[in-house]
């Protein structure tokens, strides 16, 4: 929660993501324009980063997926394009997405943040 003129306001879900907007899903060789909303962490048990989101409601996205419950794709953003498997749809035709090792946004390098000649982000 955040403090506003002694009114405390909540903070929006959204501001923890680490990349929100234009993506294109490629599925059976196929690119479709679409909206995402991504986060990304490291598992501490084996180390491994993952990342998870959202894919905004897409018609042709949903018509390409067909009845399939997981199914692999490859995400691109303007930062790269990593392979990922969408899930089923949620209650409003978001596709839930996930992958792991490198993610297609940019992550900080925490490790060398303090270092403007070493930073990755």
């Amino acid at each position: 929660m955040t403090e506003d003129l002694g009114r405390a306001t909540p903070r929006s879900p959204h501001d923890d993501s680490d990349y929100r907007g234009d993506a294109a899903i490629v599925i059976k060789g196929v690119e479709i324009p679409v909206t995402v909303e991504m986060k990304g962490y490291r598992e501490p048990i084996d180390g491994i980063y993952r990342w998870i989101g959202r894919v905004g409601k897409n018609e042709r996205l949903t018509a390409a997926v067909g009845d399939a419950k997981r199914i692999r794709v490859i995400v691109k953003t303007p930062h790269s394009a990593q392979e990922a498997y969408l899930g089923d749809p949620d209650f409003w035709d978001r596709f839930r997405i996930n992958g792991k090792s490198t993610p297609p946004f940019a992550v900080a390098n925490d490790i060398d943040a303090d270092d403007p000649d070493t930073a990755t982000a």
